[in-house]
């Protein structure tokens, strides 16, 4: 478990923690956008439009609330501290996972969501994604135990089943030959207020999905989930 906040020093100002993890979400992107993908602007994203940074830091900012706000960890503590839970917990899982696009393409596999993709995959890659899929799974539920001891389980159940619900809903409303393409900048935006939880499983987690989210959007842009 994190040491509680208030267990130690003083619980720094939120904005500060707000501020510090919107700042590290601007760099992740200036990383992908100007080292991995060398573009010349850092604003521009894949859809050589800057309107996304904006968008990922709006959206960044409405999801803080919902989750990172409850284990994001605080900053004014021991350096031992800061570099175990913001360093080593969250900032290296965050920048390991902004190299999803170069780590599957060094693996020669696409883990695309689209079914085509899917279906092309060799089954080694096919029992690996069964595995992560299981392991998910078992991490879920174990959030839904911890949403329930934190008395936050029907909050937790409004995100959790109102979002697919609420994909669903669009999607069956489709005209003939529209289609709903989940970009995995969607999964991590899906996935991300859900580990909310203060160890380091949902830490860590957490940070995984961030980098999801970060990745996607500032190497192929913000794009939309329904195609029509």
């Amino acid at each position: 478990m994190l040491p509680d906040a208030s267990s130690q020093m003083e619980q720094p100002s939120p904005l500060l923690s707000f501020f510090a993890w919107l700042g590290l979400i601007g760099v992740g992107f200036f990383y992908v956008a100007s080292v991995l993908c060398g573009r010349g602007s850092p604003l521009r994203s894949g859809n050589n439009e800057a309107l996304d940074f904006w968008m990922v830091m709006l959206v960044a900012s409405c999801l803080y609330g919902i989750g990172p706000r409850f284990n994001w960890p605080p900053s004014n503590r021991s350096w031992k501290y800061i570099l175990r839970w913001n360093g080593l917990g969250y900032v290296l899982p965050f920048f390991i996972t902004l190299h999803w696009e170069l780590g599957t393409n060094a693996l020669g596999a696409q883990f695309s969501l689209k079914a085509s993709d899917l279906s092309a995959l060799s089954p080694i890659w096919i029992w690996l994604l069964i595995i992560v899929a299981a392991l998910s799974s078992g991490l879920l539920t174990a959030h839904l135990f911890w949403a329930r001891q934190a008395k936050r389980l029907p909050s937790y159940c409004v995100w959790l089943l109102g979002v697919p619900g609420l994909v669903a809903l669009v999607s069956y409303g489709l005209e003939d030959g529209g289609y709903l393409h989940v970009h995995h900048y969607c999964l991590g935006i899906y996935m991300l207020p859900l580990m909310q939880f203060r160890n380091v499983f949902s830490l860590v987690a957490q940070a995984v999905f961030l980098g999801l989210t970060v990745e996607g959007i500032s190497r192929w842009g913000m794009d939309p989930l329904w195609y029509v």
